[in-house]
């Protein structure tokens, strides 16, 4: 989706709110770029501060002067009210692909929001491979062995042939279908916006959410990469687990929001589900006394499926080009339907 800011606006303050390495260093090759806006570094994490607990996300005085200045911003979360905070804002670059969390800054329906969809793709995708293979082909137990040292043979499923979920195809889901493919897997990708008769060159069958349990009762194996939004809200319930395939796996990379924990738990507990891999939660940090800490076959990362390596530079080429467009009055990239939440 895009959209084109109005020729009339013309940015001059831009706060860069990446919370993690944001400094002049990082923020020189934006400003040799554009020598006539003003770059200013000022992380804020906001509702992700147990990532650096140590950081302090009070406003100073400073800090709201420079974010009373900002007419857009690069940001992973948002200082609220942010009508208030920044009232001259009109558009939000999101680091992330959700946006879900940027509902509690009260953004005006006229700012813009753009998200980083297809920035951590494949990353997030190889995780998700890699979970899946690990539980197929048993690498934990016979880690567990090695320890052990024991020797006593586990012989994993082979994947070839194998049918796979895609459950929001979009940029992650497309990453995994695409990578899934690669080791001869049979893919059906479930899409929000499907129409009858519409296909996609990353999977062998495109269905839509309509179809959900049927496609459930397929698949060797589900990966969940749709949004967090009210209409996702607990889309994998007690009935839609029911409907999965006797020992098939689930894994999450989407969003906490989209499962009912207590249902996955009693699912994995009932021995229907072969396994679940959760890179997200509902709640984060996830509580050491939370129930799906101890849940048979789960396997829990701490949302970190995506990697930091060359995430920063991604992220910023697409900034860089946003920002080329937003001064041009050009149709920008990534835009968020409001409406829709992604």
């Amino acid at each position: 989706m895009t959209a084109v800011v109005p020729k009339t606006v013309v940015p001059k303050t831009i706060v860069v709110a990446f919370p993690w390495n944001a400094d002049d260093a990082l923020l020189a090759p934006l400003r040799a770029r554009f020598p006539d806006l003003e770059l200013v570094a000022q992380p804020f994490l906001g509702s992700f501060a147990h990532h650096l607990p140590d950081q302090d996300d009070e406003l100073t005085g400073a800090a709201r002067e420079v974010w009373a200045r900002a007419d857009a911003t690069l940001a992973l979360d948002l200082p609220a009210p942010i009508s208030e905070v920044a009232p001259n804002l009109r558009w939000v670059q999101a680091i992330g692909a959700g946006i879900d969390h940027l509902a509690d800054a009260g953004l005006p329906d006229a700012v813009t929001i753009t998200n980083a969809a297809g920035v951590a793709a494949a990353p997030i995708a190889e995780f998700a491979m890699s979970r899946l293979l690990s539980v197929w082909k048993r690498l934990p137990e016979i880690d567990d062995e090695q320890a052990q040292r024991e020797w006593k043979p586990k012989f994993g499923r082979t994947v070839e042939g194998l049918v796979l979920g895609v459950i929001g195809l979009g940029a992650i889901g497309t990453a995994v279908a695409q990578r899934a493919r690669g080791f001869g897997m049979y893919l059906i990708g479930t899409r929000r916006s499907y129409k009858e008769g519409q296909d996609h060159p990353a999977v062998d069958e495109l269905r839509g959410t309509a179809d959900l349990y049927d496609v459930l009762a397929r698949c060797d194996a589900i990966v969940v990469s749709a949004p967090g939004t009210a209409e996702t809200e607990n889309l994998f319930d007690a009935a839609a687990f029911a409907a999965m395939k006797p020992g098939a796996l689930f894994c999450n990379v989407g969003r906490g929001s989209l499962v009912d924990e207590p249902a996955l738990i009693a699912a994995l507990e009932a021995g229907h589900l072969g396994a679940a891999i959760l890179d997200v939660t509902r709640e984060e940090p996830l509580p050491a006394a939370d129930p799906l800490w101890s849940a048979p076959n789960i396997y829990i990362s701490p949302h970190c499926s995506a990697a930091q390596d060359r995430y920063t530079e991604t992220l910023l080429a697409l900034f860089a080009d946003n920002l080329e467009r937003y001064t041009r009055g050009e149709a920008l990239r990534n835009v968020v339907d409001r409406a829709a939440g992604y």
